[in-house]
């Protein structure tokens, strides 16, 4: 999952935000052209490697940190120390520039206009066809939910992505994946059930989970918060603990996701009656 931001103000002084439709490209196994060799195309070939691209670099001189990625790298990373020629330009689907030579830069841009290849100019991005956001991510059990920022501003766009990331930590609504797995997931949280008594990893367990199991009353305010197909089950004291082991056994193996909120000192028991049922499931202390 991916959550794209753009924010359109930028102050006089920033480059202007692209205008167009924020995208994820499919790089596996496709060619990805870094026309420039410092520090700055090391770090955006670094990111294009972790895409799964394969990197082909044209630079008359070459940082040793993009040395040292291309040796790590092994086949997927090729430099070649030259300068930057037209026919580059051939196999490419992607071309990145960080020449530091506006000259050069705006030719690069220009010719990948010509030829329809994205591009994406790290020294000034209004040259570009593309841009690549700040991005950082937040895991959930359900799968990560990347978030992408342009700003204009990359400082800015890194701090807005860490504030939206944080944020979703600690008022994680929204985070359930609606596509199931063959087998799902269960927490065991320690607490009562209380939200403001609720750990941030809690928390995010809760918002992401198909199923919400507690020991009495669930706390109203927090229910409020969950999406309305959230299925709430209320482990009254009547109800035999086997029998509540059971329909979490039976909800995890239909891919649901599951939290299972008890009291602190009853974990060592609800434990017990998962491990009895096959059930993985990992244990979140409560607020002591």
């Amino acid at each position: 999952m991916t959550i794209a931001v753009a924010v359109n103000a930028p102050a006089p002084t920033q480059a202007p935000v692209l205008d167009g439709l924020p995208l994820t490209v499919g790089l596996a196994g496709r060619e990805v052209l870094l026309v420039g060799a410092g520090p700055v195309s090391a770090r955006r070939a670094a990111t294009f490697l972790e895409a799964g691209a394969l990197v082909r670099v044209v630079a008359p001189r070459v940082d040793p940190a993009m040395a040292d990625l291309a040796e790590r790298a092994g086949g997927d990373l090729v430099v070649v120390a030259r300068p930057f020629t037209p026919a580059d330009l051939d196999s490419p689907w992607m071309v990145h520039v960080a020449t530091g030579d506006p000259r050069v830069d705006a030719e690069v841009a220009a010719l990948c206009e010509q030829r329809r290849i994205w591009c994406v100019t790290a020294g000034d991005s209004a040259l570009g066809s593309a841009r690549v956001p700040a991005r950082t991510a937040v895991a959930t059990p359900a799968g990560t939910v990347r978030i992408a920022v342009d700003s204009g501003d990359p400082r800015r766009s890194v701090r807005v992505g860490r504030h939206v990331a944080r944020s979703l930590a600690t008022a994680p609504a929204g985070l359930r994946a609606r596509r199931r797995p063959a087998t799902g997931w269960v927490a065991l949280v320690g607490g009562s059930g209380d939200g403001d008594l609720l750990t941030v990893r809690a928390r995010r367990l809760i918002h992401t989970a198909d199923v919400l199991v507690v020991d009495g009353a669930a706390d109203a305010a927090l229910v409020a918060e969950l999406d309305d197909d959230v299925e709430v089950l209320e482990a009254a004291a009547d109800l035999p603990a086997a029998r509540v082991a059971e329909m979490v056994a039976t909800r995890y193996a239909a891919g649901h996701g599951v939290v299972r909120i008890a009291a602190s000192a009853t974990l060592a028991d609800r434990a017990r009656e998962l491990e009895a049922g096959g059930v993985e499931f990992e244990v979140v202390p409560g607020v002591v």
